[in-house]
């Protein structure tokens, strides 16, 4: 009778086991939307991290996205999109399995996703109009300076910036409208964005003594592509630092 009791304490503890186990068990996670098939979204930069040369994506970040296709064994279906609010997008959309930009780690746009190690550093950027030579803000006692949304992120870095007024901008074209007919006297942006607000009446010089922006790559939340990624821009880190990654 003890023999039998014991028994079937015993098959209730393994079936309960089986149920928990069968139960708790998560599903696979797909790296990528469609099998076999690395979707990438690229910001055109018109400069060393991207740009589109004979129609195609070339640059650090599209040479990362070859990488990372290789290394996880997928075809890689390159797209060269014309903003960052358009990656973003599209990112969230499903649209891309995984998105370069210079994309920083603070960037308040985000949202859940997960962000890759970084895979390059710049600084921030002051605007001003033509002839204006400004590269800090500590000089400024008075009047406003115009912040970009990307910029946000570490603003509050930046020497100096604690006693003037900050003037969040969404559009850094109306931001470059604003500095050329004087609304605002600067404006703290990223060197891409600086990039295209020069012109006849709007100049940018590297900001003194800059915060570092950290660029990283980005994928869908949990997905498990990111491991891949953070290992091939590791690769990409130590060969920059002269390092064998073998």
């Amino acid at each position: 009778m003890k023999n039998k009791i014991l028994q079937v304490i015993a098959l209730t503890i393994l079936t309960a086991a089986l149920i928990s186990g069968c139960g708790g068990k998560k599903a696979d996670v797909p790296a990528t939307s469609e099998e076999g098939i690395l979707k990438v979204g690229i910001v055109d930069g018109h400069d060393r991290f991207a740009k589109n040369e004979a129609g195609a994506p070339v640059g650090i970040e599209a040479d990362l996205a070859k990488k990372i296709s290789e290394a996880g064994g997928y075809a890689i279906q390159l797209s060269m999109v014309e903003s960052s609010d358009v990656l973003l997008s599209g990112m969230l959309n499903g649209e891309y399995d995984l998105g370069f930009g210079r994309i920083t780690d603070k960037d308040q746009r985000i949202g859940d996703m997960t962000l890759s190690i970084p895979y390059g550093k710049g600084s921030l950027y002051v605007a001003t109009p033509k002839r204006n030579y400004m590269n800090c803000l500590s000089s400024m006692i008075s009047g406003t300076i115009g912040v970009s949304t990307q910029a946000e992120g570490i603003k509050d870095e930046v020497k100096g910036i604690e006693s003037i007024v900050n003037q969040p901008y969404t559009d850094v074209s109306q931001l470059a409208g604003d500095i050329a007919n004087g609304s605002v006297l600067a404006g703290l942006v990223t060197e891409r964005e600086a990039i295209s607000m020069i012109s006849d009446s709007v100049q940018a010089q590297e900001l003194v003594d800059s915060p570092k922006e950290s660029y990283v790559a980005l994928v869908p939340k949990d997905s498990p592509l990111i491991n891949t990624v953070n290992g091939v821009i590791n690769d990409f880190r130590l060969e920059q630092a002269g390092v064998s990654a073998e």
